[in-house]
């Protein structure tokens, strides 16, 4: 039953809104009961429709002008627009409707803090504290204290207010919000971890405080107990989306792509998902590094449809083309990679190897010096063109390019790359000098010329030079 009233009730305010929107599309006359305009402010409020909002609360007024309620609604519309003459105009009127309501007193509060009237501010906090009962009350009037002290910069008061915000009412969120993000308490993160700890002892079943607790260990780079904190708050508060968008993410960070899919499909069948151009980009690289390139593609171009000037989504896609071995497709992506803002050396490298693979010389060797200009210390771009060089019969350019790279930096790359050139100029001997020198220098890279040459793993030359330098 309580199911379909649900629907029941879903499908009146559907019905509603669009009545509202009907009439004021055509300059309609609507009048509607307090209780309806009360749903119609909601509905707009919860998708941040703020000028709607407003707009339905002046139709509120007009129809209902001594109903203090929608001069509340007003006041906070205006606050959150910072039309601070609006508000405190809201406000007036409020309090001749209104003149000892207290949560009109309490709306009262919240505005002057938030545009820092802070004498009059305390004024009505001192007029609320004799008054108000109750730890959620108390609560909120600690809350608005707290901000009131970090706007006289007095900090440690400040942070010892707003924590008895939180230890009268633990899901107070705005309290635990500031706590967690304000930079003035960066020096109290200990203090506040350990308010934390008790407030979890003391009731270890409070779902938001597992989940503050989660973003604090993740802040503090503690992944595995941030991990588990999430994994609490999201046992036990299982209506919360964001519970479950902050688990797939830690999963994600800790490379455990199969899992961090599950809790992706979870976060899109709760209340409340939104669609964004970074949990569909998690997904694509979760399928794409689990080799699952169709559903990863699928992923990605949704983040397209989300935000298509991001140049890592076609990075992305032509990675997945690539191993597709759909070198033109992956070329195109590529293509529109090095066309955007921000994008990489790593973008240039991998149109390059893309139009080496169609036997474009010419523009691969442009894309591949594009990735040198960008980076001139990018030693697969470098070892690369000088592959491809080789490949061209240039062996001449491509030597010169190693040994002038060499005379400035080196690295395991190029180490090995310098071997893998030889090896493809049947330069033996002087392979296995450089092969010596990159053993000696850089013994955990070389799966780097296995992986290039994978035949040498029977070579019994090599072989031997290997075993000479393994560690023992």
């Amino acid at each position: 039953m309580s199911k379909r009233r649900n629907e029941q009730r879903d499908l009146a305010l559907k019905a509603l809104v669009a009545r509202y929107e009907a009439a004021t599309a055509g300059n309609h006359n609507l009048f509607l009961s307090q209780e309806e305009f009360d749903e119609l402010l909601s509905h707009y409020y919860e998708q941040f429709d703020f000028d709607r909002t407003l707009q339905v609360a002046d139709l509120a007024i007009a129809q209902h002008n001594f109903s203090p309620e929608f001069y509340k609604w007003k006041a906070l519309i205006h606050k959150i627009n910072l039309e601070e003459d609006d508000a405190f105009d809201a406000l007036e009127k409020l309090s001749i409707y209104a003149p000892n309501d207290e949560e009109a007193l309490m709306l009262r509060l919240e505005v002057l803090t938030h545009f820092e009237h802070r004498e009059l501010a305390r004024e009505v906090l001192d007029q609320l504290q004799s008054r108000v009962e109750g730890p959620e009350k108390q609560s909120l009037l600690a809350f608005f204290d707290g901000l009131l002290l970090m706007q006289e910069f007095r900090y440690e008061e400040s942070f010892a207010a707003l924590c008895d915000a939180v230890r009268l009412d633990p899901r107070q969120e705005p309290a635990l919000e500031e706590l967690l993000n304000a930079h003035e308490f960066l020096g109290q993160r200990k203090k506040l971890y350990q308010l934390f700890e008790k407030l979890l002892a003391q009731d270890p079943f409070n779902d938001l405080l597992w989940y503050y607790s989660g973003l604090w260990h993740d802040d503090a780079g503690n992944e595995e107990a941030a991990l588990d904190a999430f994994a609490n708050a999201r046992s036990l508060g299982t209506a919360n989306a964001a519970y479950d968008l902050e688990f797939a993410d830690k999963l994600f960070d800790l490379d455990r792509y199969e899992e961090a899919l599950k809790a992706y499909v979870a976060y899109f069948e709760a209340e409340g998902a939104e669609e964004s151009y970074e949990t569909f980009m998690r997904m694509g690289r979760s399928y794409q590094l689990l080799g699952q390139l169709e559903p990863a593609k699928a992923a990605y171009f949704k983040a397209i449809e989300l935000n298509g000037d991001a140049y890592d989504i076609f990075q992305h896609l032509g990675e997945c083309f690539v191993a597709e071995e759909k070198w033109g497709i992956a070329a195109y992506n590529y293509g529109r990679a090095v066309e955007r803002e921000g994008h990489t050396p790593e973008c240039w490298l991998g149109l390059a190897l893309c139009h080496a693979a169609t036997n474009e010389g010419e523009e691969a060797e442009y894309a591949f010096r594009k990735a040198i200009a960008m980076d001139d210390r990018y030693s697969d771009a470098i070892v690369a063109l000088a592959v491809f060089l080789i490949d061209q019969g240039r062996e001449g350019e491509a030597f010169a390019l190693m040994e002038e790279t060499a005379e400035r930096y080196e690295d395991a790359n190029l180490a090995y790359g310098i071997v893998a050139v030889n090896l493809m100029s049947n330069r033996r001997k002087a392979a296995m000098e450089h092969l010596n020198h990159a053993l000696r220098e850089y013994y955990d890279g070389n799966y780097l010329l296995l992986d290039f040459f994978p035949e040498l793993r029977n070579d019994r030359e090599i072989n031997a030079i290997f075993e000479l330098y393994r560690p023992r």
